[in-house]
């Protein structure tokens, strides 16, 4: 499948595909299977593109994992990224690409239904019951440049969550260090000793017994947001992990409604937003 990208200033090939944060490796092999033109003409090492220049980039990929029979919630959409919706128990991948039931096993589908012959490529994650946007990436540049910018907190990534108890306070930062808990291979617990993580809260409405918060990541640990609240005593509503059990949920209410970063290719500011699911809906 053939990428292109529009060339807004004069520069070097190579310093275009480096500021992207690809790999050298992936860079070598792109020359040495000649896989790049400029304005259609074969581009050399020591290339330089001048503005309005028309780069393409021929990658050979292919759908790679097996394609699942559930379609996806496409949020948005454009020639390098597809966001997505994800529902409520489902995991984004499984480490075999052959079995079914995963999120991105759906995206197979999709790419497979609209003729696109795409490695299936995400971005970051979310946990099993936790829903909301989730960005995939069609091509190699954009996938080096989004992980670059996930590894670096250059996303805006903002959360909506019904947490147990009231607050006094409007809003707050908590900034604990987060580290495995040696005890609970599946839980995570504040510790001097983990990786640093940041969590902005804000309070939208208290309702009886609960409420609704909308959180902002400065960082991305595991279970972070999870962890945080309940290190503050408003452990979120059905995470039994932990929490409790919840009588007006079955599962952790946290929901990713909103995504902030600049495009990959065009340099824009995207904004993509996604309403509560029904479950979080009905209870505020």
């Amino acid at each position: 499948m053939i990428f292109k990208y529009k060339i807004d200033k004069k520069i070097s090939l190579r310093d275009y595909l480096n500021s992207y944060f690809i790999s050298k490796s992936k860079i070598y092999t792109l020359f040495l299977e000649k896989r790049i033109k400029i304005n259609g003409v074969l581009a050399k090492e020591n290339s330089i593109l001048e503005e309005n220049d028309l780069l393409e980039i021929d990658e050979a990929q292919e759908i790679d994992y097996a394609i699942d029979k559930l379609s996806v919630d496409v949020v948005y959409e454009d020639d390098y990224l597809l966001i997505i919706n994800k529902p409520k128990g489902i995991i984004i991948h499984d480490d075999d690409k052959k079995k079914l039931n995963t999120l991105s096993n759906r995206v197979a589908k999709y790419y497979c239904d609209n003729g696109l012959n795409l490695c299936v490529r995400f971005a970051h994650r979310l946990d099993f019951d936790t829903t909301g946007l989730i960005i995939y990436v069609k091509d190699s540049l954009s996938f080096a440049y989004m992980n670059h910018f996930i590894e670096n907190h250059q996303i805006n990534r903002y959360y909506l969550a019904l947490v147990e108890g009231n607050f006094k306070e409007k809003s707050g930062k908590i900034n604990k260090s987060i580290g495995k808990n040696r005890h609970d291979s599946k839980k995570f617990i504040i510790s001097k000793t983990g990786k640093e993580a940041i969590t902005n809260y804000e309070v939208i409405k208290n309702y009886e017994g609960y409420s609704l918060v909308k959180l902002l990541l400065e960082t991305g640990r595991t279970h972070q947001i999870r962890v945080h609240m309940a290190s503050i005593g408003h452990p979120l509503l059905g995470d039994t992990l932990y929490g409790k059990k919840s009588n007006l949920i079955d599962r952790v209410a946290l929901h990713s409604f909103k995504l902030s970063f600049i495009h990959p290719v065009t340099k824009k500011n995207i904004v993509v937003e996604k309403e509560l699911p029904l479950d979080m809906k009905g209870l505020v």
